[in-house]
């Protein structure tokens, strides 16, 4: 059997499939927590006849807008990333590292997050900031793309015409975002220039207003690695709440801090999609997906009410799979349609 590996390498965990390349049945899978665990699994899974390794990748920048095959300069580019998203994309690379040297002569494909949402018009990708500042590259570029390229493949499969449909996904989880689709192509985003923007999320602010930034580094003079820890690890529902970042531990939880965690997290993802409408003129349809959107069915009721002032839409829920968004792409690379650009690897 001819296997397609993919490596989904996350902020605090990383889940590895394995899939049989012409079926796409999913053969094997886990959930490890590093590099080092990650090779472990690889090694005592027996996972052979690998013929390609799809990765997720968190940053693309404005070079790669679509998958493509890990060649050395491309894997020099995507370090360069690393200030763009400092907190996914070292896990990527270092995963890369690990399994280009397990397979080192199969081709390895980065699928990029911020690629799905390339199709967002110019002005909404710009800041109110002096133009060289968006020429080197100070912009919004949105995440959860392969998330949400998944919920737009699943769409399609709707009986109805939704391609006509204005549509918005929220992603929520431990990362949270929403995107606002036209034609089943992202037209906006919650998420901006890095994984902090937008929603609340499990451990991350989402949207905070810069002068609180500027207070915290000049009276409390705190130095830019603890105020990058305070925004990505100590804040959103952790912070809030003073207890967890997981949902579900805190609606069972009789705190009162707890509870006004779970409410500001229900109204700061009700504004934010709103937020979102000026780009579609209307709203359709709402899409449930990650891991508080999937199974946290409060939550999205909560969202729901507060939203409901926008007129009539539906509502649904769809799983994400990023991997077999990961493992189709690998599928592609290795047809004979993808001959010219696998020519190309050493």
């Amino acid at each position: 059997m001819s296997i397609l590996l993919t490596c989904n390498a996350g902020s605090v965990n990383t889940r590895l499939a394995a899939f049989d390349a012409q079926t796409l049945e999913r053969t094997a899978h886990t959930r490890t927590h590093n590099a080092a665990e990650c090779a472990e699994w690889l090694c005592s899974a027996g996972v052979g006849g690998v013929v390609a390794v799809g990765h997720r990748v968190v940053h693309g920048g404005q070079e790669f807008t679509q998958p493509v095959v890990i060649t050395d300069a491309v894997f020099t580019s995507l370090r360069e990333l690393i200030p763009l998203a400092p907190l996914h994309q070292p896990a990527s690379l270092k995963l890369i590292e690990q399994a280009q040297k397990l397979y080192p002569n199969v081709p390895h494909v980065a699928c990029f997050d911020t690629a799905f949402h390339h199709t967002i018009p110019e002005p909404e990708r710009r800041f109110p900031l002096p133009g060289k500042y968006y020429k080197e590259g100070v912009m919004r570029y949105g995440f959860h793309g392969l998330s949400y390229q998944h919920v737009a493949d699943k769409l399609q499969d709707f009986p109805a015409n939704v391609t006509k449909w204005r549509v918005i996904v929220a992603h929520l989880g431990g990362g949270s975002s929403a995107c606002a689709m036209k034609n089943l192509q992202s037209v906006d985003s919650t998420m901006g220039f890095s994984t902090l923007d937008g929603l609340m999320m499990g451990t991350r602010c989402g949207a905070l207003d810069p002068g609180v930034l500027l207070y915290l580094l000049n009276e409390k003079r705190m130095s830019v690695p603890e105020l990058s820890d305070l925004l990505y690890h100590e804040s959103g529902l952790k912070g809030v709440s003073g207890i967890s970042a997981d949902m579900q531990e805190l609606l069972q939880s009789t705190s009162s801090q707890a509870h006004e965690a779970v409410e500001l997290y229900c109204n700061l993802a009700a504004k934010e999609i709103a937020a979102l409408l000026p780009a579609l003129g209307g709203l359709d349809a709402l899409v449930f997906t990650g891991g508080i959107g999937e199974n946290v069915a409060p939550i999205r009721d909560r969202v729901i009410k507060l939203l409901r002032w926008v007129g009539e839409f539906e509502v649904y829920v769809i799983p994400t799979d990023e991997e077999i968004v990961i493992a189709k792409t690998c599928q592609r690379f290795i047809q004979p349609a993808a001959a010219t650009a696998m020519a190309a690897y050493p």
